[in-house]
């Protein structure tokens, strides 16, 4: 492939208004991401929101942690259509194609799916599609459930953070991009205030012991993106966590502007 493949994940918390799924957000992604598609770039975007998205269409007050699985199930099953169709009608102003793609572990354990996966993806990109990809919370119970025993540990996930890690070392990906509701990861100092790290080297047990949990609208949080972090750098493709609530901030980040917690890829021998 004579393109380079940039990987943009996007959490829950970036998507949401405080009440339910903001369109003006998915709009703003997706214009972002039409705007820098061009011979030598291409983009997988790993989507969260189905179950917000539900929320929303149901008309529900409450949040995506609140909900019993049955009725996660339920609010995905109906938002993940209402989400893509803003990603589509968005993209499609731009001219730009998307495709969907919804995954569980058994998809990427199993060697057939496995391979199916890929060999599609590919050739979306090929033809200037977009791919967005989402786990498939209406079937996926890993957030709830104990670890399927019959899931290899190198394909496992159980949140969208661990999911775009495997698919940017996957794809061998330029970068790939977290996007959330805050500005990076910021470090703690002894009196409590809190510092934003522009850049780590390597990423350490101190970090993961400091990161916030997850937050009321996602599964991850900014634990679970440093876990995904290090599974990509150490396959020597660099991340970048920012705040994508800030205007044009795929495009700051592949512009070189020093914008949230860039993490270096671990060095090859």
């Amino acid at each position: 492939m004579g393109f380079d493949i940039y990987i943009v994940k996007v959490g829950t918390s970036v998507l949401s208004d405080g009440k339910g799924i903001s369109e003006e957000a998915i709009k703003n992604i997706s214009y972002q991401i039409c705007d820098l598609i061009d011979e030598r770039r291409r983009f997988i975007l790993v989507s969260s929101g189905a179950i917000l998205s539900g929320i929303t269409v149901l008309g529900l007050n409450t949040t995506p942690q609140k909900l019993k699985l049955t009725e996660k199930q339920v609010c995905a099953s109906i938002g993940q259509p209402y989400l893509m169709s803003l990603y589509e009608k968005y993209f499609r102003e731009k001219g730009i194609v998307t495709a969907q793609i919804l995954l569980t572990e058994e998809d990427l354990a199993n060697k057939i799916t496995y391979k199916n996966v890929w060999r599609t993806m590919k050739a979306l990109l090929e033809r200037n599609v977009v791919p967005i990809v989402n786990e498939n919370d209406a079937v996926s119970v890993r957030e709830l459930l104990p670890v399927n025993p019959y899931v290899p540990d190198d394909v496992r996930f159980g949140d969208n953070d661990r999911l775009s890690a495997i698919i940017a070392s996957k794809v061998k990906g330029k970068m790939l991009i977290f996007l959330s509701d805050v500005d990076g990861y910021y470090e703690t100092a002894p009196d409590g205030s809190k510092k934003l790290v522009k850049e780590i080297k390597v990423l350490n047990n101190a970090m993961f012991k400091y990161a916030r949990g997850q937050g009321s609208f996602g599964r991850g949080g900014m634990k679970s993106k440093l876990e995904a972090a290090k599974i990509v750098a150490e396959t020597g493709i660099p991340v970048v966590i920012a705040n994508g609530r800030r205007p044009n901030i795929i495009k700051d980040i592949l512009n070189g502007v020093e914008v949230g917690t860039r993490i270096l890829p671990v060095k090859r021998s």
